[in-house]
């Protein structure tokens, strides 16, 4: 029989049991799941039998892509908890079909389905500290360490409704999991399982907690032809370097965020065919026009690589030769204005940073900076390129002292894995601002290439990000935020190595967050909002500024290196002229 008396406390006298078993079988319905059990033949199967004849006799209707796991060594899968009981004996059925050494952490209360008992580790979640839970992690270690499978639902308890919105929702997620991750070594598999209860047994939960223990079963009596989803992620080998809690944290965070709702896709641009690109200048034309440049406009040496910079009228061969090499990179990251060459008017009045290869000489990598003090002077607001993609009021930075706009960075597809690009870029800017101390600020936008998932992108929005009053992106990046985003950030800091190793988990390749976004945070940065470039293949661009004279002295000595006293001391003077007090 199925009844409360199987995991009622051994010592006491047989008569009481009974008695009260028979009241707890009553009042929770575990009588009639008793009755179907009897009914359907459940009595006396294997473990995997049980589990198919379960799904077949409630007519689950269940939607999964289950990816091929790790067929041997330990593995651990985490789930949310949405219905408190099926999803058990549904999991247990899914990772059998690939592994034969499941264990599921579970509720002692799962004792009364004697014929899964070779799939349960028992112990009590609902009460921290209890007997027999220690025992019960360290028997789940033990299997984890020969190699088994163990699958655990971390919240402990079925999912209820929290927040502000009433987003139903795990408990946080018990520690354990990082812990057992830790200790044994174990990837991770996290597996978001869609669905809810009824109303009324969230509305029950509202009036007593424990009410929701004891109407599971009576939801588990109603789930005939229920429909859900179960998601998996792949395999996460490594936790970050933090506590049990904050790595827990980001497990269920990242096993909400497999919620196909909050899948969404960029918009279908309607496409034009690609130009086929322009001609590359001549190799001997650009050596020249480099040579040719006043002295003071070599900025940074680094073996047969040097920085520059220049105007169009200066060079006009190396600025086509940066506009072909932007369309050519641009492509790659399906940014591309699909034209022979990625130029606009801008290319004119603003100026051109970039990075020479004198050995193979070729161009590396370039920037495009906006002098706002003078472009502002010559043609006003419409003269910085990003006042077609923000409202800027006249109290933002750019109005407000003089500041180098910086935007159209690339660094060559065959050079992005070489430290020296980007560095002699840098390297660059800072004796560029050195020569013009009056441009302490740099702001502009980092592309967060559309090869990101909008669910990525939402992310870095959302841990990045400070709105501010005085600037707005004309066309707002926009994506729902999951409700467990929100709980996380209430726990966690915003802290750009756990928004990483989130964006590493999402994204198909792996890949982590932008190179140029970390750069800049390391630099200081403030970040402000995220808008959509409708000029530039409609690529979301991540709106920031930085004042190099507040950076860290760590990087300030990387990028200046001999020229920091000479900056520091010409930032002290132009202060001093202005008024203000000496940085």
């Amino acid at each position: 029989m199925i009844s409360a008396f199987s995991f009622l406390p051994e010592p006491w006298p047989p008569w009481l049991k009974r008695s009260v078993a028979f009241v707890i079988d009553r009042v929770t319905a575990i009588h009639r799941l008793n009755q179907r059990y009897q009914t359907q033949g459940f009595a006396g199967l294997s473990p995997e039998q049980f589990t198919r004849q379960f799904i077949a006799q409630f007519n689950l209707q269940i939607s999964c892509q289950m990816p091929a796991l790790p067929t041997n060594g330990p593995l651990i899968i985490v789930a949310n908890h949405p219905f408190g009981g099926l999803e058990g004996v549904v999991m247990a059925h899914l990772l059998a079909q690939q592994r034969s050494d499941v264990k599921i952490l579970a509720n002692r209360m799962l004792g009364i389905f004697t014929e899964l008992s070779d799939y349960f580790i028992y112990t009590n979640p609902l009460k921290a500290g209890a007997s027999g839970n220690l025992s019960s992690l360290k028997t789940a270690l033990a299997h984890l360490k020969t190699g088994g499978t163990l699958l655990v639902f971390p919240a402990g308890r079925v999912s209820y409704p929290q927040g502000t919105d009433n987003a139903v929702l795990d408990h946080r997620w018990h520690r354990s999991v990082a812990m057992l991750a830790k200790q044994s070594q174990a990837p991770i598999i996290s597996c978001f399982i869609s669905g809810q209860n009824r109303p009324g047994f969230y509305l029950a939960g509202k009036l007593w907690y424990r009410l929701r223990m004891i109407l599971l079963v009576r939801e588990l009596l109603v789930s005939n032809h229920k429909s859900f989803s179960v998601t998996f992620s792949q395999p996460i080998q490594e936790l970050l370097p933090v506590a049990d809690h904050h790595n827990t944290d980001l497990l269920q965070l990242v096993t909400y965020l497999q919620d196909p709702a909050y899948q969404q896709h960029w918009p279908t641009e309607e496409s034009q065919p690609e130009q086929a690109l322009a001609p590359a200048q001549a190799k001997a034309t650009l050596s020249a026009e480099l040579a040719a440049l006043p002295e003071g406009q070599k900025l940074a040496q680094f073996k047969h690589y040097s920085s520059y910079y220049c105007s169009q009228a200066q060079c006009p061969s190396v600025v086509e030769e940066i506009r072909l090499l932007r369309e050519a990179n641009f492509r790659l990251l399906d940014e591309g204005s699909g034209k022979a060459q990625d130029g606009d008017q801008f290319d004119q009045s603003y100026t051109h940073l970039l990075v020479f290869d004198h050995q193979a000489e070729r161009i590396i990598g370039a920037y495009r900076m906006g002098q706002t003090d003078n472009l502002l002077q010559q043609s006003g607001i419409a003269g910085l390129y990003l006042s077609r993609m923000f409202d800027f009021s006249s109290q933002f930075i750019n109005q407000q002292q003089p500041c180098l706009e910086m935007g159209r960075s690339f660094i060559v597809a065959d050079q992005q894995r070489s430290f020296h690009g980007l560095l002699l870029l840098f390297r660059g800017i800072a004796a560029f601002v050195s020569q013009f101390p009056r441009y302490r600020v740099l702001y502009g936008t980092v592309s967060l290439s559309r090869q990101y998932t909008p669910l990525s992108v939402s992310l870095i929005q959302k841990f990045l990000t400070q709105p501010d009053a005085n600037v707005r992106a004309k066309l707002p990046f926009s994506h729902p935020v999951h409700p467990a985003l929100a709980e996380y950030l209430a726990r966690q800091p915003r802290d750009i190595d756990s928004l990483d190793w989130l964006v590493r988990q999402i994204e198909p390749d792996g890949k982590g967050v932008p190179v140029l976004v970390r750069q800049y945070h390391q630099l200081g940065a403030r970040f402000y909002c995220v808008g959509i470039d409708p000029n530039f293949a409609a690529t979301p661009g991540l709106l920031l500024s930085v004042d190099i004279s507040q950076a860290p002295e760590k990087l300030q000595k990387l990028f200046f290196a001999d020229l920091l006293p000479v900056y520091k001391q010409r930032v002290s003077d132009a202060a001093l002229l202005q008024g203000a007090p000496s940085t």
